[in-house]
């Protein structure tokens, strides 16, 4: 693997040469290995093609996550945070039932590998936000609530410099299961129209520096009609924390510092 330099950046295959970038460098290789039409026949490539799909499967069902938690999702991971959310899912469908190839995602029985998902590697919620809060679900799977007892920005709050006041987050989202179709060759969710609904709350705006003075409870609900949340489809629950810069009355969001993780899967 090698960089690219000068000031044309090329980007794609060109006589045997693979051109691309990652984390914002131009790189270039050799590209090698068999070719498409190869793969996607050949019966010593069987498992290959059962890997691509499950691994297509999870790219889907990762970008469904995102798109979940899309309201704090680039204000508080990483560069890698879609590709780790992948890597995670892809395990879950190795886990799944059925045969190799088309293996189902069930976000359910398989919840806790989701547990403590930092969408940033670099800073972590746990770090962060010291303060101790109980949760409650509803029995139908659509709210949580989180209630902090009051508490000292100063001592359980670990803000980055310039930060005026702090905010702490709760959002929840619905992951369905998803299935493989063998007719149209992709897995489907079970429960497409549901899948990623969401719902958002935020305390107000805390000084930092004190005592907040007062029980904070944030409850985030979805609402899902009038029918109930499908036994197979899980209720992803998020926490996270924000820092903002007070200037002449109005608060900026910093770039730094900002924190969230999977808290429950339910």
């Amino acid at each position: 693997m090698g960089r690219q330099k000068g000031i044309l950046k090329l980007n794609g295959t060109l006589e045997g040469i693979s051109f691309y970038q990652r984390n914002g460098q131009d790189l270039v290789r050799v590209a090698n290995g068999p070719d498409k039409n190869k793969i996607l026949n050949n019966p010593n490539f069987i498992r290959t093609r059962e890997n691509n799909q499950e691994f297509g499967g999870a790219a889907m069902i990762g970008k469904a996550l995102r798109l979940g938690v899309v309201r704090e999702f680039s204000d508080m991971s990483d560069s890698l945070a879609n590709s780790r959310i992948v890597k995670i899912v892809k395990e879950m469908i190795n886990r799944g039932s059925g045969n190799r190839g088309q293996r189902a995602f069930t976000p359910v029985p398989l919840g806790p590998m989701l547990l403590n998902f930092p969408f940033s590697e670099k800073v972590s919620f746990d770090s962060i936000c010291l303060a101790p809060y109980t949760v409650v679900v509803n029995a139908g799977r659509n709210e949580v609530t989180f209630t902090f007892a009051d508490f000292n920005t100063g001592n359980m709050i670990h803000a980055p410099n310039g930060a005026t006041h702090v905010r702490l987050i709760n959002l929840i989202s619905v992951l369905s299961q998803y299935n493989y179709n063998v007719l149209t060759k992709k897995y489907e969710p079970t429960d497409a129209i549901r899948n990623s609904m969401n719902a958002f709350s935020a305390s107000d705006y805390m000084l930092l520096g004190g005592e907040v003075g007062a029980v904070t409870t944030l409850t985030s609900t979805i609402d899902l009609g009038s029918n109930p949340l499908l036994d197979s489809s899980a209720l992803i629950s998020c926490i996270g924390v924000e820092f903002y810069q007070d200037l002449g009355g109005t608060k900026y969001l910093l770039s730094s510092g900002n924190a969230m993780k999977i808290q429950g899967v339910y």
